[in-house]
């Protein structure tokens, strides 16, 4: 009996078995397992501009956009992203700058860096991750849903400073 041969990735596209040469690999696997309408911006690699019509981006290089609407932001430890994001989730362990909205859970890893203007439903920042700017919480009942001011918001500033470079 033979195994099926899997088809042959695109041009240009990134395949999804490949190992991180990296010791600081914190995404689950199962992120990797659905590449559809994944785009990942690998080291080195700088995109500015418009992106339109993905659902998950991984920032490994640097993208620098106006707005950006997906349902999974990740930036990696090298990464930096730099503009208006408007995610279901977002995990931070490289450099955001700019204003973030995150319908559910906002994750900023160790070595991320959040600077600018954050809301979101659920937060979780690591130790040794910074947040520098005005951070709000969701709190109505309608996700995506932050036109009611801020009597439905709780809002906070926090500066970490810890690690400068």
């Amino acid at each position: 009996m033979s195994l099926p041969t899997p088809p042959s990735p695109m041009p240009g596209s990134a395949p999804r078995q490949r190992t991180s040469t990296r010791g600081n690999n914190h995404q689950d696997k199962a992120h990797y397992a659905d590449n559809a309408r994944t785009l990942t911006v690998h080291n080195s690699i700088t995109i500015r501009g418009t992106i339109e019509n993905i659902e998950r981006l991984i920032v490994e290089g640097t993208v620098a956009v106006e707005h950006l609407t997906v349902k999974e932001l990740i930036v990696t430890p090298e990464g930096h992203f730099h503009g208006i994001a408007e995610a279901g989730s977002a995990d931070i362990a490289g450099t955001l700058e700019g204003d973030l909205t995150v319908r559910n859970m906002l994750t900023v890893r160790a070595s991320g860096r959040l600077l600018g203007n954050a809301e979101c439903r659920r937060l979780q920042v690591d130790e040794g991750g910074q947040v520098t700017g005005k951070l709000g919480m969701i709190t109505t009942s309608l996700p995506g849903n932050k036109e009611h001011g801020p009597a439905h918001h709780h809002e906070a500033e926090k500066h970490q400073d810890e690690h400068h470079h």
